[in-house]
């Protein structure tokens, strides 16, 4: 009998131990952060809510601040310390990561969240980032996809148009810009923009018509067509 007992114990000791070990093992999992999940290619648990209690709505604004004072980094080190309980919270670090050069974090990123919440702003952010990587082709494809989710967005449509006009696709870009720009109550910044495409797609003659059409002041067609330099031959 004594030896029966002494031959279980070291089985129960393992089995023991292996228990508790799984228990620590699944406890780690569990817990995992966004950004350790980013990390170990993992596939994060996104929350698409987009319902913002008080206390979410001041530590976003906390974060905006911050970004607005281009302090990005810290924006994102506090924003890692916080719980992702709305899809608010994922697209802003998505968005922080992009501006502290980690491309291929945010792109991730913005791809999970778009997938999963099939978000207007998870697409146009991917599109952004996917430009900015030197990704053209792929950019142009996610804000289409990002407008067709929310076709009276005047940044979405502006970005649209700008990234159209890098890949040389000028008329169709006149078309976006001219869009954002009574969207957006004719934003100047915008009207720039727009002058560029229909200089670009038609020059000199269509310029005119469009600036006796919509009154431009002629300061901002002025800007307009030497914003227009940035973008001929396409694909720049």
């Amino acid at each position: 009998m004594k030896a029966k007992a002494s031959f279980r114990l070291p089985i129960l000791a393992v089995s023991m131990a292996a228990f508790i070990s799984g228990c620590a093992t699944t406890s780690e999992r569990d817990s995992q952060g966004p950004r350790e999940s980013l990390e170990s290619g993992q596939q994060f648990t996104v929350s698409c809510s987009t319902t913002l209690s008080p206390e979410h709505r001041v530590e976003l604004d906390a974060i905006d601040a911050m970004m607005a004072s281009s302090d990005n980094y810290a924006a994102l080190a506090r924003l890692e310390a916080m719980p992702f309980e709305t899809q608010h919270h994922w697209l802003r670090w998505a968005q922080l990561l992009g501006k502290v050069e980690q491309l291929e974090y945010s792109e991730e990123a913005y791809l999970q969240v778009a997938q999963m919440c099939d978000s207007s702003e998870a697409y146009h952010g991917l599109g952004v980032v996917y430009v900015k990587a030197g990704k053209l082709a792929e950019g142009i494809q996610a804000l289409a996809d990002a407008k067709s989710r929310a076709p009276a967005s005047a940044d979405i449509r502006n970005d649209f148009g700008i990234v159209l006009m890098q890949g040389g696709f000028y008329g169709q870009a006149a078309f976006e810009l001219r869009t954002a720009y009574e969207l957006s109550g004719r934003k100047d910044g915008i009207g720039r923009n727009m002058v560029a495409a229909y200089f670009l797609h038609g020059g000199e003659s269509v310029l005119k018509r469009i600036q006796r059409e919509l009154r431009l002041d002629a300061e901002v067609v002025e800007r307009g067509v030497a914003f227009s330099e940035r973008f001929e031959g396409g694909a720049v």
